[in-house]
């Protein structure tokens, strides 16, 4: 049975499925390329939860979008009747462990497959592909966008790869032709089992200091997550329970809270917030997979960061959200993307005594209108942007009940 570890919205996307040794700078360049005489390309992308979504053609017929993420080797189609419109063969069935309820899912790996991105950088005809027997991630519920894929070390093991969060685009090199500016912030990284892992500083809130080597994960929405919950050291004084994503096999709960600092080199922040999951959803061998935890986006879209995977190379340099508050929601509901068209905004969990629930929001209310905004007229990322913006906002809600519209009104409470 494989292990793949996969957890979305406010959780990770980690991939383990081998190991793959390569030598940096030395190793036979297959799967993508660019175009002739071309060494940088530059790609626009889409935004959703702290998460890139680019756009990828299969076998020069059908464009998805697809997350960019670090954690995993093989790309992931997550619907498969798009594997049946495309006609797709498959090589063999796998078995896979993820976080979650279910124990295991089920995947078909299709080979002889060509993948193109913007550019005109493309794959050739024998990349493999992992279609989902069932779309057990719910990528277009969680995250109210048509995202069907996720693609990973194909992209980083190939190309030195910039993010560049404030313009919204991705930039790739040739990796024999990129030179690091000097605004370029030098830290270390290690690639291992396909995975970057950087060496960080956290300081939790009793005082204690640790250094902890986390894998850096573009497919996480959340700040920190930390694997290692062994020691109560690690667990702070204050603490919500909720789900802090959804992996393979359905939701993952844990909990969240503050810790003092993160140091990353130079780079400190204040009072992050850190997931804790729950161990009974989070099997040992997910947590051998990323070590002592993951950083995801809530801290990498406030760099501009360049994964140079061949050189061992993470640079940094501050963007515009480099001063940006942690929060997390202050409303105390979680929200999916419903409806035949996931054009709805669907309340799926109240917390107890939050201000939702102390207003009389209920689990499965229609979200219609926020604040005399028509819910369909704002992004979904924006929705859940708007629920924790600032402590002691007020907002005025419209909900759908069982065919009757209901009126709320609370403020917003800062829980962590």
């Amino acid at each position: 049975m494989m292990p793949l570890n996969h957890i979305i919205g406010k959780g990770i996307i980690a991939v383990c499925l081998m190991y793959v040794a390569y030598s940096p700078l030395s190793a036979q360049q297959i799967g993508f390329d660019f175009p002739d005489d071309v060494d940088r390309v530059e790609i626009p992308f889409e935004r959703y939860n702290n998460l890139v979504v680019v756009p990828v053609t299969i076998n020069n017929s059908l464009t998805l979008k697809f997350i960019l993420d670090t954690g995993v080797q093989f790309a992931i189609l997550t619907e498969k009747a798009f594997a049946e419109f495309l006609n797709l063969k498959y090589d063999r069935r796998l078995v896979i462990q993820g976080p979650g309820m279910m124990d295991s899912v089920s995947a078909q790996v299709a080979t002889k497959v060509q993948m193109n991105l913007p550019g005109g950088v493309t794959s050739g005809i024998n990349q493999s592909l992992l279609v989902l027997e069932e779309d057990y991630l719910n990528l277009r519920k969680n995250l109210g966008a048509d995202v069907y894929g996720i693609i990973g070390y194909d992209i980083f093991s190939r190309f030195v790869v910039e993010f560049k969060y404030d313009e919204q685009i991705i930039v790739l090199y040739e990796p024999r032709k990129f030179r690091p500016k000097k605004y370029h912030n030098r830290v270390p990284m290690q690639v291992v089992n396909t995975k970057p892992y950087i060496s960080t500083r956290l300081t939790f809130d009793n005082g204690v200091e640790e250094d902890l080597n986390l894998m850096v994960d573009t497919g996480a929405s959340h700040a920190i997550l930390l694997d290692d919950g062994s020691t109560d050291v690690l667990l702070p004084s204050k603490t919500i329970k909720t789900v802090i994503g959804r992996g393979l096999g359905g939701d993952i709960n844990g909990l969240l809270g503050r810790v003092q600092k993160l140091q990353i080199s130079k780079f400190v922040f204040e009072n992050p917030i850190a997931s804790f999951p729950e161990q009974n959803d989070y099997p040992s061998a997910m947590k051998r997979g990323s070590r002592n935890g993951t950083i995801g986006g809530e801290i990498l879209t406030r760099f501009h960061p360049v994964f140079d995977y061949f050189r061992g190379v993470l640079y940094l340099r501050k963007s515009r959200e480099y001063l940006k508050s942690f929060e997390h929601d202050m409303s105390g509901i979680e929200i999916m993307a419903s409806g035949s068209n996931y054009d709805q905004v669907r309340v799926m969990a109240v917390r107890k005594n939050s201000p939702a629930d102390l207003a009389g929001i209920k689990v499965d209310d229609i979200i219609t209108t926020i604040n005399g905004i028509d819910a369909n007229d704002v992004a979904f990322s924006n929705i859940t942007t708007i629920l924790r913006l600032k402590s002691g906002k007020r907002i005025n809600m419209k909900v759908i009940r069982e065919g009757e519209i209901i009126k709320a009104s609370f403020k917003l409470k800062r829980m962590i």
